[in-house]
């Protein structure tokens, strides 16, 4: 299928921070209640701004979730022509969907958003004739802070139709059969910032609000975050096509999971060795001029673990995992350093001794926090 209306080339570049730093709110604010657990991809600038497709156990799209996200610079969304001309594109999203290839089970569905950090107010009026008294009653219905998500079917018959007047202003409306894709539609308010910094910001507060003490640095935690998103970033749409099946345009939420992982378990490494680095120093035999270098060192394995072209840290990492649990020591330093003289007795490593030591400490951590998926 081919739409013009896809962005596409250049185009994808612009407004593609928002569209991240969105998706990345979404799933942080809705973390533990929906996101945690759940299997899921998510594609930005592609079919939508923002596309998250929840997945079951044999990769068949159970539900999409479809954000188009704009912000108002002044007053509140309305009825209005500007507001029907998003929500034709949305529909269309709907449309597409429905037709593309992609494996779906038997169950599924899909929700189609209006999103937007500027409050919205939907509102009519309608005048009505009392005897020979005319009368002009309001309808209306905002979506804010208080009233965040609200439905299309859910609201007032009255309001229903107004939009639907406005939507069928608009040729495609009718001869598409758009008014199909109506009771999937949603109108989402995000208290979101509005500029890149200020987002930035709230989404490092988010991290720290979830994740606690499990996350020292929630600046770097970002960032690493942030690198999923690269690929993607740099993918444009050929000729102006969009599929779901489309890996090129999809982050995985075993990748964000996988990130959060080595973040979390980072940061605990990062914390005992800031509170027991001149043990760890003693027991390892690092010398005072060598900490920055094995912090550096260590600080690094966490990423080389999640590379397949790694295979002496994977090694180092496998040893570990299998032998840490018959450790004797009864605090950390110790039993790293027990792991480093068994390592060295039965095994060669083409690694220096700081880096295999670093290495041993990182895969400690790695072993004895790691998250499950």
């Amino acid at each position: 299928m081919i739409d013009q209306s896809v962005n596409a080339g250049v185009r994808a570049q612009q407004g593609f921070a928002l569209q991240r730093n969105m998706s990345l709110f979404l799933i942080l604010d809705n973390y533990d209640s929906k996101f945690y657990g759940t299997k899921y991809f998510l594609s930005l600038e592609h079919l939508e701004d923002m596309l998250f497709c929840y997945l079951d156990e044999y990769g068949q799209a159970v539900k999409v979730e479809t954000y188009q996200s704009k912000k108002k610079s002044v007053g509140n969304w309305s009825i209005d022509i500007e507001l029907a001309e998003i929500i034709v594109k949305i529909l269309k999203v709907g449309k597409t969907l429905i037709a593309d290839t992609h494996p779906k089970c038997i169950n599924y569905s899909h929700d189609l958003y209006f999103s937007s950090n500027t409050s919205m107010k939907l509102m009519t009026k309608v005048a009505t004739l009392v005897g020979k008294k005319k009368s002009t009653k309001t309808y209306s219905q905002t979506v804010t802070e208080e009233y965040s998500e609200v439905t299309y079917i859910e609201l007032d018959p009255i309001i229903q139709m107004a939009i639907a007047e406005k939507l069928a202003e608009h040729d495609s409306y009718n001869s598409e059969n758009l008014c199909d894709e109506l009771g999937n539609l949603k109108f989402l308010y995000v208290d979101f910032s509005k500029t890149n910094k200020e987002q930035e910001n709230q989404l490092r507060t988010k991290l720290e609000d979830i994740f606690d003490r499990k996350i020292s640095d929630s600046k770097a935690a970002l960032d690493s975050i942030f690198r999923l998103f690269k690929d993607v970033e740099l993918t444009y749409n050929q000729k102006s096509v969009a599929r779901l099946l489309d890996k090129s345009k999809q982050v995985h939420s075993q990748d964000i999971n996988n990130a959060i992982e080595v973040i979390t378990t980072k940061s605990k490494a990062f914390q005992f060795w800031r509170d027991h680095s001149r043990d760890i120093s003693q027991k390892l035999g690092i010398k005072p001029f060598e900490r920055d270098s094995f912090e550096m060192k260590f600080s690094l394995a966490f990423d080389l673990f999640k590379s397949k072209d790694e295979a002496e840290h994977q090694k180092i990492l496998g040893f570990v995992k299998s032998n840490y649990l018959q450790c004797r020591g009864y605090n950390e330093d110790e039993c790293i350093e027990e792991l480093v003289e068994i390592f060295s007795q039965k095994n060669s490593s083409n690694l220096d001794e700081q880096t295999l030591k670093a290495t041993m400490y990182a895969a400690y951590f790695e072993s004895i926090y790691k998250m499950d998926n």
